[in-house]
């Protein structure tokens, strides 16, 4: 059986190594537009659910990726000088290209075949293949191209957000809260490594042009939230 794999993000490349791991006769192929140590986004995280279905789907794979993250069990709520702490959350980060690394190790070790730098415009070109898989983000080609039967259903919010990395470690999910003039003002920040955190700004539409974002430049927008 022929597979292909359309898009190298984490799903692509994890349905990939499972199908190859459970039927090693099966071809299977990833073919990723961007370079092996490519991505978007600073870190993923994943809840404690989430890690037991890894361990049991491929206990390889689930082994380097712990070694690698970041855990915690604490969400803090931050507004002004009060904290409130809720315990017993457990959930783990990690960098994206690191996850993304090992995940290409594994699909490597298993026998399937990664083609990075490679543009795939629509299921056309995989003809061969007795199962195509689209695993192309949410600006899927394969699903725009498939729309009529596919009848895909999404809806974009309104909030507008910024997704910045820190130096600044937090110790646990934060969620911190700021009013200003313009509206108010939240943040999602977590660590994924030893080193580095994200920090997400989110807010309304109405706050976003109000405190004019709209028409700053990115450094402007990241002094402004600073």
């Amino acid at each position: 059986m022929r597979v292909a794999v359309i898009g190298g993000g984490p799903a692509g490349l994890y349905f990939a190594l499972l199908m190859k791991g459970r039927w090693p006769s099966h071809e299977v192929a990833v073919y990723e537009r961007n370079a092996p140590d490519s991505t978007f986004g600073w870190g993923v995280v994943f809840s404690g659910k989430t890690m037991s279905n890894l361990r049991a789907a491929d206990a390889v794979s689930h082994g380097r990726i712990s070694e690698s993250f970041e855990t915690w069990d604490n969400v803090d709520v931050v507004k002004g000088d009060a904290r409130v702490t809720v315990r017993g959350n457990h959930f783990s980060g990690i960098a994206r290209l690191r996850l993304l690394n090992i995940l290409q190790g594994r699909c490597d070790e298993l026998g399937v075949r990664l083609h990075f730098r490679t543009e795939a415009a629509g299921v056309e070109e995989f003809a061969d293949a007795d199962l195509v898989v689209a695993a192309d983000g949410v600006n899927s080609r394969v699903r725009e191209q498939l729309a009529g039967h596919l009848r895909p259903a999404l809806a974009t919010g309104r909030n507008k957000y910024i997704w910045y990395g820190t130096r600044q470690l937090f110790h646990g999910l934060t969620l911190t809260f700021r009013e200003s003039d313009a509206g108010l003002f939240a943040a999602h920040s977590y660590k994924f490594d030893k080193a580095t955190s994200t920090f997400i700004v989110e807010c309304d539409e109405e706050t976003w042009r109000r405190a004019g974002l709209d028409g700053m430049t990115d450094e402007a927008a990241r002094e402004y939230l600073a």
